[in-house]
C-alpha cells in the first residue's frame, strides 16, 4: 500500500531527505519526465538562450541519472517534474552571473587583538589594520573556488564540457555527454586545495566514477595542473591562465 496513504507529502520528503543524509543513496530515486531534455532546453531559452543547450545536457544526464541530483526542499516543484527542471533554469543562469567581491561583515574576536599584540609581536597601532587585512583576506580565499570553477568553463565549455552552475548535481562541478553510444558520461569534481571539505561523492551510484582534481597543494608550494585528468585540456590550462582570467573577470565588474 502506497506510504503517501498515511503520511503527508512533507513527511514523506523530511523522510527522503533523512535517508539521503544518514544512508547515502538508499532514498527512493525519482524520475524525471519524459521529456524533460526538450523542455529544459525550451525553459533556458526563454532565460538565456546562450545557454540552452548547455541546460539541456545537463537535464539529461540527470533524467539518465537521477541520484545525482540534489535534493530539493519545493513543494511546489518536485524533483524531476516539469515545473522543476524550469524554475532550475533560472537558478542555472543566474549563478553564471559575475558578482562582484563583497568585504566580510565578521565582527573579529577581541581576543584576536590581545593574541596579535602577545604571542606575534603586532603592535598596538597595528593591530585594526591587521584584522582588517586579515578579513578581507580570508574574503578572498572565500573566492577563489567560484573563481576556478569560472575559469575552467571559459576552457572546458567550448570544447564539450558543461559547468553544473546552480547546484543541481551532487558532488560534480562538470559533465561531459558520452561520446560515443555505450560510453560513459564524464564526471569531474574540482577544488581549490587538496585539504577542502570535500563534498561526499558517495551518494551518488550512476555506474561511473567521478574524476577528481585540486589545484594546490596544502604541505607544498606549487600548483597541480599538470595533473590535469582531460589531457586534451591540460595544456590549455594553466596557473598563469587562471591568474590573467582572475583579473581580467574583477577588472571587468568594477
Amino acid at each position: 500500500m502506497p506510504l503517501s496513504r498515511f503520511v503527508s507529502r512533507r513527511g514523506i520528503r523530511l523522510a527522503r531527505n533523512l535517508l539521503e543524509t544518514y544512508f547515502p543513496g538508499r532514498a527512493e530515486s525519482v524520475a524525471f519526465i519524459a521529456n524533460a531534455e526538450s523542455i529544459a532546453r525550451e525553459a533556458m531559452r526563454q532565460v538565456n538562450p546562450a545557454l540552452a543547450d548547455k541546460y539541456a545536457l545537463l537535464v539529461k544526464f540527470l533524467a539518465d541519472h537521477p541520484d545525482a541530483a540534489s535534493a530539493t526542499r519545493s513543494a511546489s516543484a518536485p524533483l524531476g517534474t516539469a515545473e522543476y527542471v524550469r524554475r532550475r533554469a533560472a537558478a542555472f543562469a543566474q549563478s553564471r552571473a559575475p558578482k562582484p567581491p563583497k568585504p566580510p561583515k565578521t565582527v573579529p574576536d577581541e581576543m584576536v587583538s590581545v593574541i596579535l599584540v602577545a604571542s606575534f609581536g603586532i603592535a598596538q597601532g597595528d593591530v585594526e589594520r591587521v584584522k582588517r587585512e586579515h578579513l578581507l583576506s580570508m574574503g578572498a580565499e572565500n573566492l577563489v573556488g567560484e573563481l576556478l570553477e569560472r575559469y575552467l568553463a571559459s576552457v572546458m565549455e567550448p570544447r564539450g564540457w558543461v559547468w553544473c552552475s546552480g547546484a543541481m548535481v551532487k558532488a560534480v562541478d562538470f559533465i561531459k555527454a558520452p561520446g560515443a553510444p555505450g560510453a560513459d558520461w564524464q564526471l569531474l569534481q574540482v577544488k581549490n586545495r587538496d585539504n577542502s571539505e570535500n563534498s561526499s561523492s558517495s551518494a551518488i551510484r550512476i555506474g561511473t566514477s567521478i574524476k577528481k582534481w585540486h589545484r594546490t597543494f596544502s604541505k607544498k608550494p606549487g600548483s597541480n595542473w599538470a595533473g590535469f585528468p582531460d589531457a586534451a585540456l591540460r595544456r590549455d590550462l594553466s596557473e598563469d591562465g587562471f591568474k590573467e582570467f582572475v583579473r581580467g573577470y574583477l577588472e571587468d565588474l568594477r
